[in-house]
Formats: structure tokens, sequence, C-alpha cells
């Protein structure tokens, strides 16, 4: 794919990922039901849910009309989550270095092979997150693949991340800001995983991290492209 259709068709991603972030805005707030550590968005809460104590933590410790709302809350965003997050973002990631992959393909392939197969676990780390909505007074095997697949996701969206930061710029400094700025945000995803009760909460902005220095590759390659 030429890499200004890759820029292109990245914004577009992009713009239907701002879109989806509004209409989550606007959907009615999760509420938890038990003691959650303020501060703590609920749906990373549960992705890092490590035990039966974590997940009482989020739905509270008896079932309830909170925990009824709470649960169809968080099918919701799973949902949402499954039919348009995962499929945008990752055509957004993909696409956005497909741009790259003239300049360092070996390197691209590599990122884009590892944002395919986060994908796939966020996909897996979803099918745990139902069952343990049901039922989140029991330690059962969903809880005991939940760390697989949420490790895994966030694992390889922070390494393709990593690998994007570094081709990005046409200067060394830029590229070297850039590497530096996406590697550390591999770092906090390692911490997260290691420490998931103390870093869980960061993760997004670590990955996030990253999917903004992309975006604005693609807003530059997009320029630079039309221009030539």
């Amino acid at each position: 794919m030429p890499p200004l259709l890759a820029s292109r068709l990245a914004l577009v991603a992009a713009l239907l990922i701002v879109a989806i972030g509004v209409l989550g805005a606007l959907q009615p707030p999760i509420v938890v039901c038990g003691e959650l550590a303020k501060g703590y968005a609920p749906i990373l809460a549960f992705e890092f849910a490590r035990s039966v104590a974590d997940l009482h933590a989020l739905f509270g410790d008896a079932p309830s009309d909170c925990r009824t709302t709470l649960v169809a809350g968080l099918n919701r965003v799973n949902l949402g989550d499954n039919l348009l997050f995962i499929p945008t973002y990752g055509a957004f990631l993909v696409l956005s270095l497909l741009a790259l992959r003239p300049r360092f393909p070996q390197r691209a392939l590599v990122a884009i092979a590892c944002v395919v197969i986060a994908c796939a676990f966020d996909y897996a780390e979803n099918a745990c997150l139902g069952p343990l909505a049901v039922n989140p007074d029991l330690a059962s095997s969903w809880l005991a693949l939940l760390p697989w697949a949420t490790g895994g996701k966030w694992l390889l969206l922070a390494v393709g991340g990593a690998l994007g930061g570094s081709m990005l710029g046409e200067k060394p400094a830029i590229r070297w800001l850039a590497t530096v700025a996406c590697a550390l945000g591999l770092v906090v995803i390692l911490l997260v995983l290691a420490l998931p009760h103390v870093f869980g909460r960061f993760a997004s902005v670590a990955v996030g991290v990253s999917w903004i220095a992309l975006l604005l590759a693609d807003v530059s390659g997009a320029r630079q492209n039309r221009s030539t």
C-alpha cells in the first residue's frame, strides 16, 4: 500500500477512534459496587483483576442491584470493544506502520505482527471478562486465563509502539525523542504487568504515547506526500 494512502486511511481510523471515545463518554458512567481505589478506571481494574478479592473491589462481595447495573455497563463496554474499538485501533496502528514500511520494511512487519496478535489477545481478554462479570465470587479458569490474555495484549501493543517510535522522524533528534518516549511506554507496561495493582491505572497512558506519536507521523506524512 502506498504511504500516502496508508497515512490518510490511518487518519480516518484515528477520527473513528475519537468518535468511539465520544460515544463512550455519552453513555451512563460506570459505578463500582466495591471499594475500588479512587481514580482507578473500572475497566482497567477489571482487566487487571488477579483474585476474587480484586473482583469484589469492583463488583462488591454479594449480589445486588448495583452489581446488576455494573455488569450491564461492563458488558456494554465489552460489546463496543469487540465490534468497534478493537478493529478500529487495530486498523489505525497497522495503517500507520504500513506508512512507515518503505523506510523500515522488516521492523514495520514485526510491529504489524505485534499489533495483529495483540488484537487477538484483546478478544481473548474480553472472552474472559464476560463470564467473570456473571460470577465474580468464584476463582475460575477464566480468572486464571485473564492475566495471560491481558498481559499478551498490553505487552505486544507496547512492543509494537516502541518499534513504531524507532521508525519516526526524518531528523535523528526527532527519531531519538520518539524512540525514547515510546520505549518508556514499554517500560511502564512492564511495570504494569509486574505490579498491576500499583501501576495498572497507567497502562492506557503508557501505550497512548506511541499512538499519539504515530498519529503525528500520519499527519506529517499526509502533508509531505500531498506537497510532492
